[in-house]
């Protein structure tokens, strides 16, 4: 019966509107950004009367999840439906036009005015640059009289300085000017542009039928999702001179195009992957066959034209780029020793995801702009050593191998070393408790090097009959030299051959000192030492083996 009584209240609506229609203001209060698009949360309080109330909640958002709307009433009665509108604009705003318009005209007169003047000064500026060039010019003999005295020449000197002075001094000032009123007629052209379009144009709303009880204020939460709003995780990781552990901080690049900007706004940033005409996998069986041979597909020309294929709140937080410290400044710095505490979001473990709060408010201009806010900061304990594959590279890396948690995901990362920056490196995401290797930089003071001693073929017995088979021995020798003051822990990683043929043999393989691991990490052929070496140390490693393999015939990979 109520079904059929809201039936017909609609129906009987489109005929003769006997409910009110309030279109209301309301404000972005929340906005929870994926990586992708920002869930939306926009509140608005409003008179309504007893019966039905029409209310309508604008949005300028370029591109809205119409799906995604819902909306939340406080107040006695009841929702009928909630769902986005597109209502036709009945009349142009021709006022806010003829002022825009008049502003214009008012810009472009004076900035015509600054031009005219700017001529002036540039003829002034060509007629002293004539009276110089008549000055240096080769005057006629009959023309010429005697020096000039001192004083008549440092009058005509006082008198070009002052002018060329003056003239410098007003051209700058209509530059300025003119700039200025440039970036106000660019300004008013895009307010009148847009004001225009509102002509032609519909604006976007949210509709929200509600039945209430008695004429009363109720409260409107609406929520919606956009897109052109998105975020990535960068790091920034800070090594101090003890290598007792390391800093990690997590930073968010936010960028938001939306079409709204978000002012003094709650913001929390989700690592939640939205689903989007995602069906969960289905397994069918596995069937075994004969293969047929299939017909060739027939071909087809390409023609023109055709395609083929398938918190304080009261103060929000505004970011801004720092800029270089003067002396003074440094000089001031050393004053002070208690450092800033680094600022975290409140990270809230839900079901699918990890979602962070900011702890200020937060306001961001729909345009082009990057912000970066920080997310977390944490001390990771971990193993400090040196790492080195001598033969792809001949440079020593300093490492950390720790373990990660539940909240890092890829992206890239600055190594910050004793509070200087040495270089990028990336983080790629890990599964929680898996250990990695943090990169924080070369040290030339480690030094490795690999060459190969012995490569000697043997074609023949007794250098007199050919053989059939090759015979090739090898000798190669890894050198590691600690040239610090302190000793160290270094991991030393090489590879033998493997042949994966019955042709190729690899004999006689002998490593001195066998190595700590071998095939590390299931790579067949990859070994691992774990040297310890003292201030001023050297280690070598000896591989030796031999290759046999049939004559002419061409080794990949030797």
């Amino acid at each position: 019966m109520k079904r059929i009584l809201i039936l017909a209240i609609f129906i009987f609506s489109w005929v003769s509107p006997i409910f009110c229609q309030n279109t209301i203001s309301s404000e972005i209060k929340e906005v929870v950004l994926f990586t992708n698009q920002a869930l939306i949360t926009r509140t608005a309080t409003t008179k309504v009367k007893a019966g039905l109330n029409e209310i309508l909640i604008e949005t300028k958002s370029f591109n809205l999840d119409r799906d995604s709307i819902q909306a939340v009433v406080y107040g006695k009665g009841e929702v009928y439906s909630v769902q986005f509108r597109e209502v036709h604009l009945k009349e142009q705003p021709q006022l806010n036009i003829r002022e825009l318009i008049s502003k214009l005209e008012g810009f472009q007169d004076r900035r015509k005015s600054l031009v005219n003047k700017k001529e002036v000064l540039d003829r002034k500026n060509d007629f002293l640059n004539s009276f110089i060039d008549f000055a240096q010019s080769q005057v006629p003999q009959d023309l010429k009289t005697q020096f000039p005295k001192l004083e008549n020449l440092k009058k005509s000197l006082n008198f070009l300085d002052e002018s060329y002075d003056n003239i410098n001094k007003d051209d700058e000032d209509l530059s300025r000017r003119i700039r200025e009123l440039d970036k106000e007629i660019a300004l008013v052209k895009q307010k009148l542009s847009a004001v225009r379009g509102e002509g032609r144009k519909t604006k976007k709303v949210i509709e929200i039928l509600f039945n209430s009880a008695k004429a009363q204020r109720i409260k409107i939460e609406a929520a919606y999702l956009v897109y052109n709003a998105y975020w990535s995780p960068f790091y920034k990781v800070n090594v101090p001179k003890g290598l007792k552990d390391v800093n990690l901080a997590m930073f968010a690049k936010v960028r938001q195009k939306t079409g709204e900007d978000w002012e003094n706004v709650r913001l929390s940033i989700s690592n939640i992957i939205p689903l989007k005409g995602v069906r969960l996998p289905e397994l069918n069986s596995w069937h075994l066959n004969l293969s047929r041979p299939q017909a060739k597909a027939p071909s087809y020309r390409k023609r023109k034209g055709m395609f083929f294929g398938k918190a304080d709140k009261k103060r929000p937080m505004r970011l801004e780029i720092a800029g270089g410290l003067n002396r003074e400044a440094l000089y001031e710095a050393d004053q002070f020793s208690e450092k800033a505490d680094f600022a975290s979001a409140q990270a809230k473990e839900l079901p699918l995801s990890f979602e962070y709060e900011l702890p200020q408010a937060f306001s961001l201009e729909s345009k082009k702009i990057e912000a970066i806010l920080p997310i977390f900061s944490k001390t990771l304990k971990g193993e400090f050593s040196y790492y080195a594959i001598p033969k792809i590279s001949a440079l020593t890396f300093l490492v950390c191998k720790t373990s990660a948690d539940e909240e890092f995901l890829s992206g890239p990362l600055n190594v910050h070393f004793a509070g200087r920056f040495i270089g990028k490196t990336h983080l790629s995401e890990k599964k929680a408790g898996e250990e990695f290797n943090l990169s924080l930089g070369a040290d030339r003071q480690i030094k490795v090097k690999r060459e190969k001693i012995k490569d000697k073929v043997k074609e023949t017995f007794f250098k007199k009959i050919s053989r059939q088979t090759i015979i090739r021995d090898v000798v190669l020798k890894i050198t590691v030299e600690n040239l610090k003051s302190k000793t160290v822990k270094i991991k030393i990683l090489d590879n033998i051959p493997v042949s994966q043929t019955d042709r190729i043999e690899v004999k006689n393989l002998q490593i001195n000192p066998e190595p700590n691991k071998k095939n590390y990490q299931d790579k067949e052929g990859v070994n691992l030492w774990n040297l310890k070496l003292k201030p001023k140390e050297k280690k070598e490693i000896a591989i030796k083996f031999t290759l046999t393999y049939p004559k002419g015939t061409f080794i990949s990979g030797l």
